[in-house]
Formats: C-alpha cells, sequence, structure tokens
C-alpha cells in the first residue's frame, strides 16, 4: 500500500514539475567537440532519456528526421518550418542531463557556420526560444506513459501479492478443514470406545 501512495505522489509530483514551463536563455554553449555557438536552452526536470524521447516524438510529427552529429546532439537539415524560422535552415538540439533534470538547447543555422543569434537575427532568436520552450507538453507526455507503465508494475506486484495471500489462506483453510474432520472422527472414535469400555465394566 505504502508504494502504491509513494508512486501516485512521485507522478503527480513529476507532473507538476515538468509541466511548470522555463524560459529560454540565449547561451554561447558548447556545440562540438572544439566549438561554441549561440543556443536557446530551457531546463526541465525529467531525465536525459524521457527528454530525449519526447524530443525524438516532437520531430518526428513534424515529419522532420534527424542523425547524430556529436555527442548529444541531432541534426535536422534543411527545416522548413515558419514556426522556427522564416527560411530555410539546419536545425541542431542537444540534450544533456542526469537522472532529474536535463537541458535542450536548440541551435539554428542558415547557412555554413551562420547560427542564429538574438544580435543577428533576433525575430528567428525569438522563434528559437518559443520552439524549445514548446517542448514541455511533449517531456510531460513522455513522463506520464512511464509513470503509468511504473504504476502498473506496481499494480502488478499488488495483484500477485494478493493472488498469493489467497493460495496461502485456501491451503491453510484446507488444512484446518482436514484437521476439524480429524477431530470428528477422533472424536467418534473416543466415543466407541469409551462405550466398550463401559460395556466391558458392565459385566462384573
Amino acid at each position: 500500500m505504502k508504494k502504491v501512495i509513494l508512486s501516485l505522489i512521485c507522478a503527480l509530483g513529476l507532473s507538476m514539475f515538468v509541466s511548470a514551463q522555463n524560459t529560454a536563455v540565449e547561451k554561447v554553449v558548447p556545440f562540438d567537440k572544439t566549438n561554441t555557438r549561440p543556443g536557446y536552452c530551457v531546463t526541465y526536470k525529467a531525465s536525459a532519456k524521457d527528454v530525449n524521447t519526447a524530443v525524438k516524438n516532437r520531430m518526428t510529427k513534424e515529419g522532420l528526421k534527424g542523425k547524430g552529429f556529436a555527442k548529444n546532439v541531432t541534426k535536422y537539415e534543411q527545416v522548413n518550418n515558419a514556426s522556427i524560422c522564416a527560411q530555410m535552415c539546419d536545425l541542431y538540439i542537444k540534450v544533456e542531463g542526469s537522472g532529474t533534470s536535463s537541458t535542450v538547447t536548440c541551435f539554428i543555422s542558415k547557412g555554413y557556420d551562420n547560427f542564429v543569434s538574438s544580435a543577428n537575427d533576433p525575430e528567428t532568436a525569438n522563434l528559437a526560444k518559443l520552439f524549445v520552450e514548446s517542448f514541455s507538453k511533449d517531456i510531460e507526455a513522455v513522463a506520464l506513459l512511464a509513470q503509468i507503465a511504473a504504476q502498473e508494475k506496481v499494480l502488478k506486484k499488488a495483484e500477485n501479492d494478493y493472488k498469493k495471500s489467497v493460495s496461502a489462506k485456501e491451503k491453510v483453510q484446507k488444512q484446518l478443514d482436514a484437521a476439524d474432520k480429524n477431530v470428528k472422527q477422533l472424536d467418534s472414535e473416543r466415543e466407541k470406545q469409551k462405550k466398550l469400555l463401559e460395556e466391558l465394566k458392565a459385566k462384573k
């Protein structure tokens, strides 16, 4: 019972943390092994695994297929999406984090080494911020599925424990029934032998 309550509390807490959307900030961050680039970052209270799954799901829905570019960085080439950039661009998404907190960083390039910043393209920079902030609901959806899967495991264990307890009770009940039957048989035999003894004594 305690495990079920704890699981529900954790599920509610994680949902609240994820849904509390953070504001994106512009930072110059490591882009690959040797270079830094201006990016737009949001930190979410969710594992890197869940965030990566959410990002992949979202990009798939957008009809975009990425490929590995650098450590923790996925590249989406020739993106034509007005909600991200007014012109065709290359989109890079970086996900880094621990088990409880992860940062999503979005980089936008309009051509070779022409990365968007608030200084050179404030309009696209603002779109990038809104885009990286919009992963909140996607991450919450993935976290919810993970919570459901975890709760299903808790329920399965609870059901197995219940079945084992019922089975043990039935086994004990059978033993009690057998013992009760044996007591009645022994009592009947005792009365029979007592009666025989009394009959023998009566012949004196």
